[in-house]
């Protein structure tokens, strides 16, 4: 019985593994487009109000500054979406967790239960063995 948990245990294992990366490649997800809104930030500082000059100059500095805020809108939509997944993910590891847990205690258990079944067994072999012996001296 202990190999069916000890089987158990490797594929809840597994799975903790493939969840514990696809962790790891969401929260690499979550910080690249984190620094990819900080860039944009950025580059909205580093634009230059023109003080004066043609109306065609300051609508290109207004065109600019509106594609960066709807690149930084889409890309914070995208963070939000990013860290559902990754809040959803961290369930479902807790829960592969849980489970793997709960196997690796039972196939821990099966095994107490197994050594125990030894020690008992060894115990009645030594006490067959000590009669054997005491009977034999008697004679």
């Amino acid at each position: 019985m202990s190999k069916i948990f000890g089987k158990i245990a490797k594929v809840n294992k597994q799975k903790v593994q493939k969840v514990e990366n696809e962790l790891f490649v969401l929260k690499s997800n979550v910080r690249a487009i984190e620094k990819k809104i900080k860039d944009i930030y950025t580059d909205i500082d580093q634009l230059n109000i023109p003080a004066n000059g043609e109306a065609r100059v300051l609508m290109l500095f207004q065109e600019q500054r509106k594609l960066l805020n709807n690149q930084k809108s889409r890309d914070q939509r995208e963070l939000n979406v990013k860290n559902l997944e990754l809040a959803n993910k961290y369930q479902e590891y807790k829960k592969a967790k849980m489970e793997f847990e709960k196997i690796k205690y039972l196939e821990e258990q099966e095994i107490i239960k197994k050594i125990e079944k030894l020690k008992k067994q060894e115990q009645k072999d030594l006490d067959e063995i000590s009669n054997m012996l005491y009977k034999g001296s008697r004679t």
